[in-house]
């Protein structure tokens, strides 16, 4: 029995030995307290933070403006006497020609005056017809000296301002003719049409327009800088959110509106080409070109309490803080317009983990 006993125990204590001899061989040595976290922190900082010299990028300045698509050949339709719209020979939208016909007044008012005239100028050539009988007579009579020269010369005279009269009548009612058949008088599309059949017009009444959809320009409104030149600028008029049409500010409207901004017009083949009259559109005029400024990343530049920006750079090992000067923001990149010295280089990643640390200005770079 105690035989027994001391098998297991030797056993037991063979177990022992050889557990303590495998902890000892994977056991990993030993470290002061913290080392490995400071070392692994600083690894991790190290990948985080990036210096790099600021790069060369071109800077576009630009004022953004709100407008409408306008025709640059635009005729109302003015209605040059009082009547009622007969007919409509033009459907809204229409392209026509020039000289098509749009639509005709008629009326008991145009009825009347039509009348009129033809009965003074059937009046007129009748005493006209006379007058020429007359003038024959007197022609015959001075033949057989039964009437004088004089007789006959007044006559004539009579006889010529009769056919003056004649011809003011005729001129007359081809002119009512004329202004009851309303036509276009530029090629285009018929639109803005304010009247219906039936409907009593008066003289100077307006009735529609033709747009000439072929030649257009935006009338923009916009906010530049003060004594900034804006004609011949290039401009862009937006159409969707990746697609523009590029223009030129042709020319600027003396008067500014309401809310005192400035309206230009733009003007371009490929506006004619893309846009319709009548559209609101959006876009921007490109003031000036920076094609060589220095840029460094929106995540670089750092702001004191009272805003005031700055980054850091890396000088001798170390990150200083440096106060710099900023021009425009684009697509991510900031433009340094002053603060930086060539050569120098930035922290363009991490800037914000540096300065969350406590320090006073001066920070040692990690090895």
């Amino acid at each position: 029995m105690r035989r027994g006993v001391w098998i297991v125990l030797l056993l037991v204590l063979i177990a022992a030995g050889v557990a303590a001899l495998i902890y000892g061989y994977i056991r990993p040595p030993r470290r002061e307290a913290g080392q490995g976290s400071r070392r692994e922190s600083r690894s991790i900082e190290s990948r985080l933070i990036a210096v790099a010299p600021p790069t060369v990028r071109t800077f576009v300045v630009r004022v953004p403006w709100v407008g409408v698509i306008q025709s640059t050949s635009t005729v109302e339709l003015i209605a040059l006497v009082a009547g009622r719209v007969q007919s409509l020979a033009a459907t809204d939208e229409m392209p026509i020609q020039a000289g098509a016909s749009v639509m005709v007044l008629g009326g008991p008012l145009i009825v009347a005056q039509q009348a009129k005239i033809e009965a003074n100028l059937e009046s007129l050539q009748s005493q006209l017809g006379l007058a020429h009988q007359n003038v024959q007579r007197l022609e015959q009579n001075i033949k057989e000296q039964l009437s004088t020269r004089n007789d006959l010369a007044t006559a004539q005279e009579a006889q010529l301002k009769l056919q003056a009269q004649v011809r003011d009548a005729q001129m007359a009612l081809q002119a009512l003719q004329e202004q009851t058949h309303v036509v276009a008088p530029i090629a285009g599309v018929f639109t803005n049409r304010r009247v219906n059949i039936g409907q009593t017009v008066k003289a100077d009444d307006v009735l529609g327009a033709i747009v000439d959809p072929n030649h257009l320009r935006v009338v923009a409104s916009l906010f530049p800088p003060a004594q900034t030149p804006l004609t011949g600028k290039e401009a862009t008029v937006r159409i969707t959110t990746n697609r523009t049409v590029p223009g030129i500010v042709r020319r600027i409207v003396p008067q500014a509106d309401s809310l005192g901004a400035t309206t230009v017009w733009i003007e371009g083949p490929q506006i004619d080409q893309q846009l319709r009259p009548g559209q609101t559109v959006a876009g921007e005029v490109i003031m000036e070109v920076r094609p060589s400024s220095w840029a460094v990343p929106e995540s670089a530049v750092l702001y004191h309490e009272r805003d005031q920006p700055y980054v850091l750079v890396e000088v001798q090992g170390r990150y200083e803080r440096r106060n710099v000067r900023l021009g425009l923001t684009q697509e991510g990149w900031v433009e340094i317009l002053s603060g930086l010295q060539p050569g120098e280089s930035v922290v363009t990643q991490g800037a914000y983990e540096i300065a969350g640390r406590e320090f006073s200005s001066q920070y040692r770079v990690e090895d």
